[in-house]
């Protein structure tokens, strides 16, 4: 159970990476269109996967901290992530 909780910390560091990535090139067009998408897919379905390994984690104060990281960097940045998403998608 308790690599379960490892698991969890290790894609919130995923989805952090992404979002890095994101922001530091996404002036570049070759970045824009070739791997805009994949970092957005990551930066939204990795604090998902986060949470849900975290739940059911090692019960402690690592198993709390895991799911609030996650929860936290869903709300805070993949909800920004998914509209982005929709939008470069679907269109305006």
């Amino acid at each position: 159970m308790q690599n379960l909780n490892i698991w969890s910390y290790l894609f919130f560091f995923i989805a952090v990476t992404g979002a890095i990535i994101e922001s530091s090139f996404i002036t570049s067009h070759f970045f824009y269109y070739h791997y805009f998408k994949p970092i957005l897919l990551v930066e939204i379905i990795s604090p998902i996967i986060g949470t849900i390994l975290g739940s059911f984690g090692k019960p402690g104060k690592p198993k709390q901290i895991a799911i609030i990281l996650n929860s936290l960097f869903f709300v805070l940045f993949s909800f920004l992530a998914l509209l982005n998403l929709w939008i470069t998608t679907f269109g305006k």
